[in-house]
């Protein structure tokens, strides 16, 4: 099966997977893996299918996830999770302690934001410094640091995010403004744009 180990690795790890899982015609490993998008030969899967009842394949490679997928996985709620990344989320958790400590943190969190529960903030600070991995020990450092500052935003309905917005607006007409008009002009272009 050397085309399907150069060039198909999920269709090598699906084969090995299919056949460790007691399908072992390779006819109908072929049929499968047709339906999924395979396009090589028959005879490719029938001599890797011997190979593997002889047990001379070398184990297939799994096709581990990027960071940015694991995160993916990781900030979005369970129920919008689909059951592959449901799957893959919990083999990656189990792979790896580390993530599997940053997903509880990350999962604690959001519940603490979403819910105002401002009550929960100290012990999870306490829990990310001590239990967590290195970036999330850093953040709730962070954290404590402005702990009446972060506490009030759990807990008041009250927002800095038009306040945020203006300045956000004035900064960018200044960059636009920079080196071309006068402060009058850069005054009449902030009073007078919406």
């Amino acid at each position: 099966m050397t085309a399907v180990q150069a060039s198909s690795g999920p269709f090598h790890f699906y084969v090995q997977h299919r056949f460790e899982s007691g399908c072992t015609s390779s006819m109908k490993l072929y049929r499968e893996l047709l339906a999924i998008g395979y396009t090589g030969g028959y005879h490719v899967v029938n001599r890797y299918v011997l190979a593997l009842r002889r047990g001379t394949t070398v184990p297939a490679r799994t096709v581990v996830p990027g960071p940015r997928t694991i995160t993916s996985w990781i900030m979005r709620r369970q129920e919008n999770l689909s059951p592959a990344d449901r799957t893959a989320l919990d083999t990656v958790r189990g792979a790896c302690p580390d993530i599997a400590t940053a997903d509880d943190l990350a999962k604690a969190f959001t519940d603490m934001l979403r819910h105002r529960h401002s009550h929960l903030l100290q012990d999870w600070i306490q829990k990310a410094e001590v239990t967590g991995p290195a970036p999330i020990g850093c953040f709730a450092d962070y954290l404590r640091r402005d702990l009446p500052a972060v506490t009030a935003g759990l807990t008041l309905h009250h927002s800095s995010g038009v306040v945020e917005s203006h300045v956000n607006r004035i900064k960018t007409i200044k960059k636009q403004m920079y080196g071309r008009a006068s402060f009058s002009l850069l005054r009449a272009r902030i009073l007078i744009q919406p």
